[in-house]
């Protein structure tokens, strides 16, 4: 029996129609699903945890403008504000060569110190493979620009620097939970006393909780590894409350060390929380896209 060729031709259009739609899906399944190991993003938000270097790095292009203040002694009550008459500050940029890679000067109040400085992220941290945590390196050069002291001693220019490596260890355990483990190395080409040692090593952690789209949580701690006689220096800690607001990520912080770079809050803090000589402090972080993206 002979079928009618307007039924034929039906049933051969919707046949075209129905294969593309299930292979359109097909296709958007495959696009969906992850096929190979993912980047972990965002495991802080902003490039230092407080004052410690965080693994996040300047995109390409992007420049980073910090601002950040140290006020004075909490302690100091009433009369100065609980330190809000006494503040230090902080300016820095920081340049993305590439998306792991940032280049960055800066500029402190405390110690008139001046900064440049590199940072490379050459392990990131990868869900479904790879590795489980991410590896940055930061070094910075410091150069102290305090008037040396008439006391009869020759001092050089080269007396005045510093220099910090470190490497930051990292991992985004949840999308509410990251740490970070930071071994430092401080050199000082000049110290102040003969039983002081030139080199210091740290080992530091660091922690980010999650609140919300908006808030999270931020801690470090810096432990001074056994080395000579340095009584009055102490270990570094400081809690903080990290805001983003799109463009802007505010970072409110209480901690015992009032300078804000590397050399001083590693290897010169003198505060001790169980003194309660404690500082406010806050960092503002801009970013800016100044060069091409790709």
């Amino acid at each position: 029996m002979m079928r009618s060729p307007w039924l034929v031709a039906l049933l051969c259009a919707g046949a075209s129609l129905v294969h593309p739609l299930f292979g359109q899906d097909d296709l958007m399944g495959f696009f969906d699903e992850p096929t190979g190991p993912q980047l972990v993003t965002s495991v802080f938000k902003a490039g230092r945890i407080i004052n410690v270097q965080s693994p996040e790095t300047s995109g390409k292009g992007e420049m980073n403008f910090i601002i950040a203040h140290r006020f004075g002694r909490i302690s100091d009550g009433w009369y100065d504000l609980f330190g809000l008459d006494n503040a230090q500050m902080r300016m820095g940029l920081d340049y993305g060569i590439t998306d792991q890679l940032q280049v960055g000067i800066a500029r402190s109040g405390f110690g008139k110190t001046l900064e440049a400085n590199a940072k490379w992220r050459f392990v990131e941290q990868q869900m479904g493979g790879g590795s489980p945590v991410s590896l940055t390196a930061y070094s910075v050069l410091m150069r102290d620009g305090l008037r040396f002291p008439v006391d009869g001693l020759e001092r050089k220019g080269v007396h005045r620097l510093s220099f910090v490596n470190q490497v930051v260890v990292a991992r985004k355990c949840s999308p509410d939970v990251s740490l970070a483990l930071i071994p430092s190395l401080v050199h000082r080409n000049l110290v102040d006393r003969a039983d002081r040692a030139n080199d210091v090593a740290t080992l530091g952690a660091g922690f980010r909780y999650k609140l919300n789209n908006r808030l999270s949580v931020n801690g470090e701690y810096h432990y001074l590894l056994p080395r000579p006689i340095e009584d009055d220096y102490v270990n570094s800690l400081s809690l903080g409350l990290d805001i983003e607001t799109g463009g802007h990520v505010f970072q409110l912080h209480i901690t015992n060390s009032r300078g804000m770079f590397e050399r001083a809050f590693l290897s010169e803090t003198s505060s001790s929380w169980q003194d309660g000589d404690l500082y406010f402090g806050f960092n503002i972080n801009r970013v800016f896209q100044v060069g091409q993206r790709r």
